[in-house]
């Protein structure tokens, strides 16, 4: 019985002690993954090579027919709702880190 009080207390003493500093870690990469998905006329999380190299996917893919510039334009968009609808995902044009992942593996 002593021991398990013990075990209760130094799990507690754990939490106490840890809790914060894995709000915090958990606090401050929360804006990477939120702000991939925001308007897509602000495009603010993705980087000009993120951008080229989703474009470079959709291209060997027959989706993108523009200039490979890293810019997020209508016909970026327009390419990525149709790759995503091909690939059975929800038609935004909105990128995401899952599919720039599978973009860039293409």
């Amino acid at each position: 019985m002593k021991s398990i009080r013990t075990l209760a207390m130094s799990a507690a003493l754990i939490a106490v002690t840890m809790g914060p500093a894995l709000a915090e870690e958990m606090k401050a990469a929360a804006p990477a993954t939120t702000t991939e998905h925001k308007s897509s006329t602000k495009h603010a999380a993705w980087t000009k090579d993120q951008i080229k190299a989703a474009q470079q996917g959709l291209a060997k893919g027959g989706y993108y027919k523009g200039t490979v510039d890293g810019v997020m334009n209508k016909s970026t968009e327009s390419a990525l709702k149709a790759w995503q609808k091909a690939n059975k995902m929800p038609a935004t044009g909105k990128l995401t880190t899952e599919e720039l992942a599978k973009l860039q593996a293409a």
